[in-house]
């Protein structure tokens, strides 16, 4: 590939050089297909991304446990809308925010500068994804990159939910509750990346449908 095909962000180096300076080394490579093994296996890895996934997900699991409770015990809502707001709440959060979801990711990349921006899905493994073209980025801008989502989505619901929609909460958790949950392959990444030392760098060839992350050997 030559270079003038490649995509660089300011600051970062290019696909050539993460391929062929000596100051950089290949310390992982991953098939989008196997993309449900990477998610599990570095999800349940120790780091703190790993743990904040956890902890969210059981901390809005507790509170939605809650507000059932509240609101059934104290008569503020009948179950038909229990009902009603549970359902729409699950999907919602777990299917209709995808769009959203996946569009944040591409406005992050373009934010960092990235241009050659595509969106994918793979039927198979139920996964979304965005990508920038062979296009590397760093460690710290994919922590940007995978978070994103998780902290615009849980932020925009808990201010409309506060300022205009109160009523809504059992709906608003219920949201939350399964779009964090689908989290997990953000998260999982992020947790990769914490759990390795180095100062690293990531670029995608959606033709190949593959990734490769690259570690610098004498980190500046």
């Amino acid at each position: 590939m030559d270079q003038a095909d490649n995509e660089e962000l300011k600051g970062n180096p290019g696909v050539e050089a993460l391929r062929t300076d000596p100051k950089y080394r290949l310390v992982d490579e991953f098939s989008f297909e196997d993309m449900i093994p990477f998610v599990f296996t570095h999800i349940k890895e120790k780091g703190i991304m790993s743990t904040i996934y956890m902890a969210v997900n059981l901390l809005m699991l507790l509170l939605v446990v809650l507000i059932v409770m509240v609101e059934l015990t104290g008569e503020i809502i009948s179950w038909r809308i229990l009902i009603g707001q549970t359902l729409a709440g699950i999907a919602s959060g777990s299917i209709l925010v995808i769009p959203v979801h996946e569009m944040l990711h591409g406005l992050t990349y373009r934010i960092l500068g990235a241009r050659k921006i595509q969106f994918g899905i793979d039927i198979k493994q139920f996964i979304f994804f965005v990508t920038a073209d062979r296009c590397p980025v760093s460690g710290v801008q994919l922590y940007f990159l995978a978070l994103t989502p998780f902290a615009v989505i849980n932020l925009v619901t808990i201010v409309i939910n506060s300022l205009i929609y109160p009523e809504m909460i059992l709906f608003s958790a219920f949201f939350l509750l399964s779009h964090n949950l689908m989290c997990i392959g953000d998260f999982a990444v992020a947790n990769y990346v914490w759990r390795k030392k180095g100062k690293l760098y990531t670029y995608d060839e959606p033709e190949k449908k593959k990734s490769y992350f690259y570690e610098r050997v004498n980190p500046e």
